[in-house]
């Protein structure tokens, strides 16, 4: 599990697609040894054929080596003068011994040779022992293989049987009928060839094969392993024997076997069979391994693919969790952190995105719960003045009729800015009623004033339409005069409204004593009286930066206050902005 945490998602799916084209890779090699399957036999058939073609020269320099001796053994008759009709006793065993050091030289010298069999009338008595038998002629016609030399004069012996000191011995024989000078059948002379060097010379170099040495006649002379011959695959070797075929054939039988063979300019053929299963049987388990390999693959990549797919989608799912549960809370610590890949990377991310969320969320309910103790400040100060401005108008009734005329000027002034301020509870009103607001106040500091203070008020026309939190002004104009104008005779203000790079810009100077020599150390918020304060966390609330203000003191020369507010064009503006809630609310 940790090992997929810290591999990238773009070595896991390297290892996918090596997996997959591992996969492709048998099932294409699969293919490709079905579809080669007669090459394989091609193959196979020249491969036998060639040996088959070598071990057939050796058998025929070997048997032709044989029927030399039978006919040497023929002709050296006449040598020794045998006459199986001599009378003369001395003669006869004289001739007898001759004749059987001749073929018992024979039979020692040439090893594939185990006896010899001389059938003959009236037949010398020797040992059975020896290696040389004569026979009685007339037994001739009682062996089993007779019928293959009854019409020939010579002829190869299948495999069979021979008593011996030893027992019973298998042997392959070659018979030859002997003539006298004057043609006549006097005898038949058996060369026993031991059955085993046959079959060594047909096994060659190869083990486990069933091949078969056929002769003219298409009679099997010997075999070796269990090649089962069917009529269809007898009758293709007799034709071929008979058309005297000795170009290379190969017999192609699917349901039987596989027959190669070889007859080459001799008598003798070379057939090998083999059975089908024994050929596709290694192509079967090779096969059958390809298939539990292909199998194992399909298996273990649908395994891994699974556990791979539950990888990739775990992550997913857990991040699909949180945001389904974020409107209602921040589940920072639920997301995981042992990811180091790019799940990880996704995780650190998110959970970064999360804390600077949350951390927002955490500043709009602080900057609301500002606002709304602004607004209940606001409400209270408005409250005072309210029952005030009922008392002023009585009062100003009362100077009208003393004629104190400039006490009712004062308090028709109060009145006005008390009616701006309250503004049927707005929140913002017109800029051209804050300029009310502000002159009403300066004239009332003219009249107490006179001449000594002076003060120009200048707005840009294209602000007239726009709108300012109520009383925002005043206050700063008011500490002006109070106290920047504090042991000065005299005091000028001037105040300019413009609107500068998408803001609303109201400046504040006046030529009074200007602050102390450390105010910068304090913040703005505390510069002042309640007034301003009120002011100053007002903005903070309905805008925030880059909104604000700013104050510029040199001291003995004067202050300037600079508000920034943005330009607002309607009064349901503000009152949106007011509505403001936290997902935590």
């Amino acid at each position: 599990m940790g090992l997929f945490k810290r591999l990238s998602v773009g070595r896991l799916l390297f290892g996918s697609f090596l997996i997959f084209i591992t996969l492709l890779l048998l099932i294409f090699t699969w293919v490709s040894y079905s579809l080669t399957s007669k090459e394989l036999t091609n193959t196979t058939s020249k491969y036998q054929q060639d040996v088959l073609n070598e071990l057939n020269k050796q058998l025929d320099i070997q048997l032709n080596a044989i029927e030399q001796i039978s006919l040497s053994v023929a002709l050296n008759m006449d040598r020794i003068g045998f006459d199986h009709k001599d009378l003369d006793p001395y003669d006869r065993l004289r001739r007898k011994r001759d004749l059987e050091k001749m073929l018992s030289n024979i039979s020692y010298s040439t090893t594939m040779i185990q006896s010899i069999n001389f059938y003959m009338e009236k037949p010398f008595i020797t040992s059975f022992q020896d290696p040389v038998q004569f026979i009685e002629l007339e037994k001739l016609n009682k062996e089993e293989w007779f019928s293959d030399i009854q019409h020939n004069d010579y002829a190869w012996i299948s495999t069979h049987r021979i008593h011996t000191n030893n027992g019973t011995s298998r042997v392959v024989s070659f018979a030859r009928k002997l003539y006298s000078n004057s043609g006549k059948y006097y005898g038949l002379l058996l060369l026993n060839i031991k059955a085993s060097d046959i079959e060594s010379m047909l096994h060659g170099e190869t083990n486990n094969r069933s091949r078969m040495l056929i002769d003219i006649s298409g009679k099997i002379i010997s075999m070796i392993g269990s090649p089962l011959l069917t009529e269809s695959m007898k009758e293709r070797i007799s034709d071929s024997i008979s058309q005297k075929k000795t170009d290379n054939l190969t017999l192609i039988n699917e349901k039987e076997a596989l027959l190669v063979w070889s007859k080459l300019d001799s008598d003798w053929m070379l057939v090998e069979v083999t059975p089908w299963k024994e050929i596709t049987h290694a192509s079967v388990r090779l096969a059958k391994i390809f298939i539990a390999l292909g199998f194992s693959a399909i298996v273990i990549v649908s395994i891994f693919t699974l556990f791979l797919s539950r990888q990739f989608t775990k992550p997913i799912l857990l991040l699909v969790g949180i945001l389904e549960r974020l409107p209602s809370k921040l589940l920072i610590d639920d997301i995981p952190t042992d990811y180091k890949n790019e799940f990880g990377y996704l995780f650190n991310g998110y959970r970064k995105q999360m804390e600077k969320i949350d951390e927002l969320m955490v500043s709009l309910n602080e900057q609301h719960q500002r606002q709304r103790e602004a607004e209940i400040k606001a409400l209270q100060a408005m409250i005072n003045p309210h029952f005030l401005y009922n008392t002023l108008d009585l009062v100003n009734w009362m100077a009208i009729k003393s004629g104190e005329h400039k006490i009712s000027k004062i308090l028709s002034l109060m009145g006005k800015m008390f009616r701006v301020g309250l503004s049927n509870g707005e929140t913002m009103i017109s800029i051209v009623d804050e300029k009310t607001h502000i002159e009403c106040y300066l004239q009332i500091q003219k009249i107490r004033l006179q001449d000594h203070l002076t003060y120009t008020i200048t707005v840009e026309d294209n602000m007239r339409n726009l709108y300012i939190p109520r009383v925002t002004l005043q206050p700063f104009i008011e500490n002006a005069i109070i106290h920047g104008f504090h042991d000065r005779r005299k005091g000028d203000i001037q105040i300019k409204g413009y609107v500068e790079n998408d803001k609303m810009v109201f400046s504040i100077s006046d030529n009074g004593v200007g602050l102390k020599e450390n105010w910068n150390e304090k913040k703005a918020m505390k510069t002042g009286g309640y007034g301003i304060r009120n002011v100053v966390e007002r903005i903070e609330a309905y805008f925030g930066t880059p909104f604000g203000v700013e104050i510029f003191s040199i001291h003995n020369e004067g202050t300037t206050v600079m508000i920034k507010l943005p330009i607002i064009k309607h009064q349901k503006v503000m009152k949106e902005g007011l509505n403001v809630e936290g997902s935590h609310h």
